[in-house]
């Protein structure tokens, strides 16, 4: 496809895409330009590390589809599924009747050899302005399965954020954790089946 093309609207498979690890194609569609980034079916899930979206994107998951993180990987105490840290106008949205999928594998991170961490969360929304997050399930994070968050050290809160019609299930600490936010709205969404660290 032509570069103007490719700055409007890619999947992920053309980037690649490996059973075991596809984290170098994924973060490669993200970082690419596109506006707009299809999550496409594959014969299973797309297993990743910890990835890192950007301003100005529209990510897509085609229904059913899961972003799944790598097993034996994310023994760092604050690794997270999906990032969007300082981030403007980015869309994470499921389509069709199950949506969009990001799960993680609490069971493993809550006994040796990982240290012990209330933080692996599933989505990270960090500083953040102007995000809707839509038709998503986050599931079996080692932390949060939903954190709206600003810098420890102070700064900016997150803003004008939505989460709309959204699972959180079998998380370790919260199904959603909300440490810092103007204009909020959390709209139809369900917490459910947190266990494994107060305040659950």
């Amino acid at each position: 496809c032509t570069s103007r093309a490719l700055a409007a609207d890619v999947r992920v498979s053309p980037f690649g895409y490996d059973a075991e690890d596809s984290t170098r194609f994924i973060q490669a569609a993200l970082d690419s330009g596109a506006k707009r980034i299809v999550f496409d079916r594959q014969k299973g899930p797309w297993i990743t590390l910890p990835l890192l979206a950007r301003s100005n994107q529209e990510l897509i998951f085609e229904d059913g589809v899961e972003l799944q993180a790598k097993r034996g990987a994310f023994m760092g105490i604050r690794d997270y599924l999906l990032t969007l840290a300082n981030v403007t106008n980015v869309t994470l949205r499921g389509l069709g009747k199950s949506g969009g999928v990001l799960r993680m594998h609490k069971k493993d991170y809550q006994k040796p050899p990982y240290p012990r961490s209330q933080w692996r969360f599933a989505l990270r929304l960090h500083s953040v302005q102007d995000v809707l997050v839509e038709n998503m399930s986050f599931i079996s994070s080692g932390g949060d399965g939903i954190i709206v968050s600003e810098p420890d050290e102070g700064g900016a809160p997150s803003r004008n954020v939505t989460i709309r019609n959204c699972v959180c299930d079998d998380n370790h600490r919260q199904g959603i954790s909300v440490i810092s936010a103007e204009n909020l709205l959390v709209e139809n969404c369900v917490f459910k089946n947190t266990s494994g660290t107060p305040p659950q």
